[in-house]
């Protein structure tokens, strides 16, 4: 359901498909795949070593700082909901992200994080950065963007079997369409942009 201007309507959710995918939404919110692809690819890279438990847990405690800095804002006023569903409200949170997440990335540099998680720990900041350009000029979905991106990841870095976890970021795209939070075409950019600058980036790096 669309507005005029081409954005999408919310609706309630009553039926058993809309409380579907009002569950899919919520279980699989933009920090649950990221940090869940992080400590995946934590552990592969630094298996049987201990060190990809200690960087696994780093992007922990990265996701759920971003949740908690988020919920402040909703509890605020800052910010409408934890989705930061409306447009003009995201610039703020997503330059917050980017610049914290910039600066892990620093300081896991620092303390000898291994060269092939610095390249994953990078997609966060290098993620925010694109996200909030993009934001610029479209309601862009964070959701599938974040979804696709770590379908993405965990086929370069893990295994490519793992693209076959494709229906994920395609079950989150339909979830955010049916809710009317996004546009097909804004769940379609979200999408091409996570798994196309993650690609880019792992790519880059090696």
């Amino acid at each position: 359901m669309t507005g005029k201007n081409g954005t999408a309507k919310h609706r309630t959710a009553t039926g058993a498909a809309d409380l579907l995918a009002r569950r899919i939404t919520r279980c699989f919110s933009p920090p649950v795949l990221p940090v869940a692809a992080g400590c995946v690819v934590s552990w592969h890279a630094t298996w049987p070593r201990p060190a990809g438990l200690v960087w696994g847990l780093t992007a922990v405690v990265c996701g759920a700082v971003g949740v908690l800095a988020m919920a402040f804002g909703v509890r605020r006023g800052w910010v409408s909901d934890l989705d930061v569903s409306r447009r003009a409200e995201r610039p703020l949170p997503l330059a917050c992200a980017s610049a914290g997440a910039a600066l892990v990335w620093l300081v896991c540099r620092h303390l000898g994080a291994p060269r092939e998680l610095l390249a994953p720990a990078a997609l966060a900041p290098a993620g925010g950065a694109a996200f909030l350009l993009c934001t610029r000029f479209g309601k862009v979905s964070l959701h599938t963007c974040a979804a696709a991106g770590s379908v993405v990841l965990l086929a370069l870095r893990v295994d490519p079997l793992c693209a076959l976890l494709a229906p994920v970021p395609a079950a989150v795209g339909w979830s955010r369409v049916r809710l009317g939070a996004h546009t097909r075409a804004q769940v379609w950019a979200g999408a091409l942009l996570g798994g196309g600058l993650t690609a880019v980036v792992l790519v880059i790096a090696g």
